[in-house]
């Protein structure tokens, strides 16, 4: 009954709950932060080290066996760590998504460590991850862990793990508007106020946190010129292009990573085999290692052939897709922002010569289509448009990114195609230690708003089939908390709170989700 009570406060407008809350904020901002700088800090230690023996081995043989003796031991030790604790494994996004939706329960202390190691050991292999999936985790494990310290209510500690989610896009891109607003677009899929406030508060924190680390530049420094408005047309085409390619990306990393799970070779050898061909790469095409660093830094340098460009993006995009089906500790995000980035480049090297447009135009489009191509393949445009207006430092591309994005986003939806986070996601639950564990007894208080396309709008709550397992607390209405009867109307914009057991809720949010067509 203690803890009922306990969850029921948060009902409520209580200053002192949204103080304590606030307070957690803001340790989950200055911890998710530092944990998720210092990956950031040893990820870019790990590629320079790389970077810098690939220029001692060459030509030297000895040399050369013992890079790849380490490459083998660095593949046992990923298989180690991913075995130690299994929820390290892959890019760290679904571990979350699945982990709000109550179907894991992940050791935040054992992730953290496992994910870090993993993640250091993958940058110094030259695989193609990024560090953007891997730093969500890990802010959302560090949440967890801040929840843990002030032992709240599981409310609360699903709360603090997406403020930690949030936290990870920040301190990895210095884009605090673009990590709030990923969480809700892609892993929450759903309006709370309350964590609206704390995300804000915990990402301004850790914001702070990585500039003062890292520098205050922006991320991305291309030149940003307006496209002739007579040439806008040429927008509607690369929004068609771009939506085509995140279609065939997102099959083609499935069917990849679908291929290699079913590969009947133990575990470790997966991951020196994978290991030991990032090392060929690394030495015979370096450009392609690691998340992608190196090929935007070539870019801002200046633009490539055409042909060097598309040799370039094709092997990136098979190389990503070899790196990621194998399992290991690493995200997809950069190499997505990478390949839209060359997408961009081979687009703006054709149009911009054939339209008579100024060439620094090309930077353009190659700031446009990186934000439509995280549009087609995560699905997420609002996010996309936010995070290279942030990394640009710039509005200047809002509109043309904006109509871009939108395009990109609608054909692959079209074609089928589900994002490749809830594609991953899917896969997760389906594994088999993905198995439900039975945990103790626990109340959770989760909201849903009521959508316009709800056919329940207007219907009494005991006319309205939610699960037995489920109770209507309140409902917010107009900013002003109700508490309901079985009589009351719902009604379009409604927030409905619903409180159930921690072991029901992963089913009742999927039949609620379900019914309000979310």
């Amino acid at each position: 009954m203690k803890t009922l009570e306990k969850t029921l406060k948060s009902v409520a407008e209580n200053p002192k709950y949204i103080f304590r809350l606030t307070i957690q904020g803001v340790m989950v901002g200055i911890f998710a932060g530092l944990m998720v700088c210092l990956y950031r800090f040893l990820l870019n230690g790990s590629e320079h080290i790389l970077r810098g023996y690939l220029t001692v081995i060459k030509g030297n043989f000895l040399y050369i066996i013992l890079f790849f003796i380490a490459l083998a031991v660095m593949g046992f030790l990923i298989d180690f760590l991913t075995k130690w604790e299994v929820d390290s494994a892959g890019s760290g996004i679904p571990q979350v998504y699945a982990e709000v939706k109550g179907h894991m329960e992940a050791n935040w202390l054992k992730v953290l460590f496992s994910k870090i190691v993993a993640g250091v050991l993958t940058a110094l292999g030259g695989l193609s991850l990024g560090p953007e999936g891997p730093s969500v985790q890990i802010g959302g494990m560090a949440g967890k862990g801040v929840a843990k310290l002030f032992k709240g209510s599981k409310t609360d500690e699903l709360r603090l793990i997406l403020v930690g989610s949030a936290v990870g896009i920040t301190a990895a891109f210095n884009a605090p508007l673009a990590g709030v607003i990923f969480v809700f677009e892609e892993i929450n899929h759903g309006f709370d106020k309350t964590l609206v406030f704390i995300a804000l508060v915990s990402a301004i924190v850790s914001d702070f946190i990585s500039k003062a680390i890292f520098g205050q530049s922006t991320i991305l420094n291309f030149p940003v010129l307006n496209i002739p408005l007579e040439s806008y047309w040429v927008l509607i085409v690369l929004g068609i292009f771009i939506g085509i390619l995140g279609y065939i990306y997102n099959i083609g990393m499935i069917k990849s990573s679908d291929f290699v799970s079913g590969l009947k070779i133990p575990s470790w050898l997966k991951f020196v085999l994978v290991f030991m061909v990032s090392g060929v790469v690394a030495l015979t095409i370096p450009e392609i290692s690691d998340g992608g660093h190196f090929m935007m830094d070539m870019l801002d340098v200046a633009i490539p052939s055409l042909g060097v460009l598309v040799l370039l993006l094709v092997l990136k995009y098979l190389f990503s897709m070899f790196s990621f089906s194998s399992g290991a500790p690493g995200g997809i995000f950069l190499p997505i922002l990478v390949l839209g980035a060359y997408i961009g480049a081979v687009f703006g090297s054709v149009f911009v010569p054939a339209l008579g447009l100024e060439h620094e135009l090309i930077y353009k489009f190659i700031i446009i289509s990186m934000a439509g191509f995280f549009a087609a393949t995560v699905r997420s445009p609002i996010t996309g448009v936010v995070l290279l207006a942030e990394m640009c430092g710039s509005t200047e591309s809002l509109v043309a990114m904006i109509i871009v994005s939108l395009i990109a986003y609608v054909i692959p939806t079209l074609l089928g195609n589900e994002p490749i986070y809830e594609s991953l996601y899917d896969r997760l639950l389906l594994n088999k230690n993905r198995e439900y564990v039975k945990k103790p007894s626990k109340h959770v208080l989760s909201e849903y708003v009521v959508p316009l396309d709800c056919n329940y709008i207007n219907f009494k709550i005991k006319d309205i089939p939610f699960p037995k397992n489920a109770i209507v607390v309140s409902v917010i209405r107009n900013g002003k908390y109700i508490i309901p009867t079985e009589d009351f109307n719902i009604q379009y914009s409604d927030q409905i709170n619903i409180l159930t057991d921690v072991n029901d809720y992963p089913f009742v949010r999927q039949e609620i989700e379900d019914l309000f067509g979310g």
